[in-house]
């Protein structure tokens, strides 16, 4: 599963987001939520509007619902068929803080979480999307 990601442009390597609170700019919030299985992978395709910042934070990982400090990759990028592309990817911890910025241009978009391998039972998340209206 890994392998086709990398393929497919993502990587579990990308810039962090040091930011702790949203600006000021009109922005919408969306919870994508659902359940990663183990090496497994979940999107989210969303609209934009207006280009400008959109932002990923994940709110809950549990394994098997004991809350999880594993880390997993969340992405933004374009979704392509039943994947999503990711060209902004981070290896995060679930936190609720503002952990990946991406720019993102009018048009289609999407939200990705994948487990490269450190989940070790299924685990469901909530992860935020706070993007330009």
């Amino acid at each position: 599963m890994l392998a086709g990601l990398s393929s497919a442009g993502c990587s579990p390597l990308g810039p962090s987001s040091n930011q702790t609170s949203l600006p000021n700019a009109a922005i919408s919030v969306e919870n994508f939520s659902g359940t990663l299985k183990v090496e497994g992978v979940a999107f989210y395709s969303f609209t934009v509007v207006e280009g400008g910042t959109t932002y990923l934070s994940l709110l809950s990982l549990k394994e098997a619902g004991v809350d999880s400090d594993v880390l997993v990759t969340i992405g933004i990028g374009i979704p392509r068929g039943t994947a999503c592309v990711a060209t902004n990817v981070l290896a995060v911890a679930a936190t609720g803080a503002l952990q990946l910025t991406g720019t993102t241009n009018p048009g289609v978009h999407c939200a990705v979480i994948f487990d490269s391998g450190n989940l070790t039972k299924d685990a469901t998340f909530s992860l935020n999307i706070a993007r330009p209206k």
